[in-house]
């Protein structure tokens, strides 16, 4: 638990520029998973092609893909440069 509480406030400690890329990626990662789960739910809904399953399938894991290294880089990003200064 108390790492949990050192990995938010390292998150809070972050640099404007850090903080600023970290959302457009996650904000890109959102739409991408948004994207995949409107295609899951047409394959449900409407039709049963299994390339559509596999599509959005590939799609959901890359945007969560994504996120994760969005904020691993973040942060490693941000270690970096507040040991540069």
């Amino acid at each position: 638990m108390k790492w949990i509480h050192s990995l938010i406030n390292e998150v809070k400690n972050f640099d404007k520029k850090t903080t600023f890329l970290l959302k457009k990626g996650l904000f890109f990662s959102l739409l991408l998973a948004l994207f995949s789960t409107f295609l899951l739910a047409f394959y449900d809904g409407l039709f049963a092609f299994p390339v559509l399953f596999k599509i959005g399938i590939s799609l959901l894991r890359t945007s969560l893909m994504f996120a994760i290294t969005f904020f691993i880089c973040a942060i490693g990003f941000d270690t970096i440069k507040k040991e540069w200064n």
